[in-house]
Formats: C-alpha cells, structure tokens, sequence
C-alpha cells in the first residue's frame, strides 16, 4: 500500500476516534434510551447506534469502496468482500457508559487483506487517543509508547474479563483464572477491551487475558500493543483473526512465555 494511502487512512481513523468520542460524551449528559441484547448484562444504547452510523458515514464519505464491520452492524454489505475493511466498537464499554462511569473508549481499526494497518482507540473522558500504523510505531496523544520492562509473571499485573464469564464457569476456567491471580502482583477489570489492551500498550497493564472477544472489541487495540512491541494471539498461542470472534491474550513480551506455560499447565481447554 502506497504511503500516501496509509497517510489518509491514520488521517481518517484518528478523526473518527475523536468525533465519535466526542458525540458519545456528549450524549452521556443527556437522557438516553437503553437495550438489552441477550441479557441484563448485554446492553446497547440509542448512542452506540448514533455514533456507529456516524462514524460509517465518514468513512463511506472518504472511502466508498471500503467495507465496515461494526458491533451494531449499521453498515448494510457483507464486510468479507472488501480488501479493505474498517473494524469498529462505538462505545467499548457500554455497560460503564449507561452507569455514567469513565471506562469506555473508542475502538477504529483499519485492515487490508487481513493485515492490521492502522489501530486507534480514543478515551474521551480523559482525552486520551492510542493510536498505531504499521511499521511506525505506537502512541499516546504523539507520545512514543515502548514496551521495554522487563517483567517476570509475579511482577506482572493483569487484567481479565475470564472471573465473570458464565461461560468460564460452566468450563471451569474462571478457576485456573483465580489460582492465576495468585501468581501475580495483581488483577484488574475495567469493562472496557479495547481501553485495556491500550493500557497494555502503555505499560499501565502488564497483559490482558479473555476467554472470548469479538473482533471489533480487539481490532484496534491489537495492532497498537504489537507495535509498542508487545505480544498478542489467542490464549492457546495461535495467531489472532482479525474478523472473527476469538480469545485474546496480549501482554509484555518478556513474560509471554511465562504466562503460556501457565495456562498450558494447567490444561486450559478454551476456544483458539
């Protein structure tokens, strides 16, 4: 892809992150109406949907031959016709958002036959924009981010959605997550995928571990943790889809060895 290219899609990504971070924060001060998807703990808002068609339309207004894959599926085509295909979350982290807490992002994702190009993921209660491109590197806010600690697995701390996964209880895993949590300095749980892998890509977390994700909730913030150097694949160690649903597992790549051993030890049976 021409450099030019590659230019205009950050240019758009970055824009989109921030106008629809601004909307959604925008709407949280105003009544808004709330669903449930498939349970009490599964919701949508009329703002997810808003803030979905709006940043589609901007895409489609710059580049009308690109497909979109967007949680609240505004966009009518079939996205795995397109070369190029945008992978978008309007709010990550909407439960956090209908009970007016802070923890919830924007997640835009740019690939081209597969390959993660450009990745951003906007906070807009801090004002806060993590943002990559291929071959260029990581970044907060034009802050370089490198993961160059070195981190053992009792240092590290981690994040996790696994402990509230009815699907992890049923299999037994939210146990092996517990005795887990019992290896390392700590364990944390925003509500927010997306603004989690960023933080790993900060340094602010040392890895990230879910038993199942959808691919608009990891799209963005894969790219940027591996290019602030960090490690991330299923939690079995395969590649991550980009356009599927999948576990994810992103950390420091100093102690990614460590912590596949642990959960290969302990006989994880978990979807790849």
């Amino acid at each position: 892809m021409q450099a030019s290219t590659l230019a205009a899609l950050k240019e758009l990504a970055l824009q989109c992150a921030r106008s629809a971070g601004e909307l959604s924060l925008k709407r949280m001060k105003e009544p808004f109406t709330v669903e449930y998807k498939t349970s009490a703990s599964d919701l949508v808002t009329a703002v997810d949907k808003e803030v979905e068609k709006h940043v589609v339309g901007m895409i489609l207004q710059r580049f009308p031959d690109h497909g979109i894959l967007g949680e609240e599926r505004t966009f009518a085509e079939d996205p795995a016709k397109y070369e190029t295909l945008w992978v978008i979350d309007p709010i990550d982290g909407t439960t956090n958002f209908v009970h007016q807490q802070i923890n919830f992002s924007v997640s835009i994702a740019v690939y081209h036959k597969g390959e993660g190009l450009v990745g951003a993921v906007y906070d807009p209660s801090r004002d806060e924009l993590f943002y990559a491109v291929k071959g260029e590197g990581a970044y907060l806010n034009d802050r370089p981010l490198r993961l160059d600690r070195t981190v053992s697995l009792e240092e590290a701390l981690l994040c996790t959605s696994v402990f509230w996964n009815k699907r992890a209880e049923q299999m037994g895993i939210d146990l092996i997550v517990k005795k887990l949590a019992g290896k390392v300095r700590g364990m944390r749980l925003l509500g927010s995928a997306a603004l989690e892998m960023a933080y790993v890509a900060a340094g602010r977390l040392d890895g990230y571990v879910s038993l199942s994700l959808n691919a608009w909730d990891f799209g963005a913030g894969r790219i940027i943790v591996e290019e602030a150097g960090g490690r991330v694949t299923t939690m079995t160690g395969t590649p991550l889809p980009y356009d599927q649903k999948s576990s994810v597992m992103a950390c420091n790549p100093t102690f990614y060895e460590e912590l596949q051993h642990y959960l290969k030890s302990e006989n994880m049976d978990v979807p790849s």
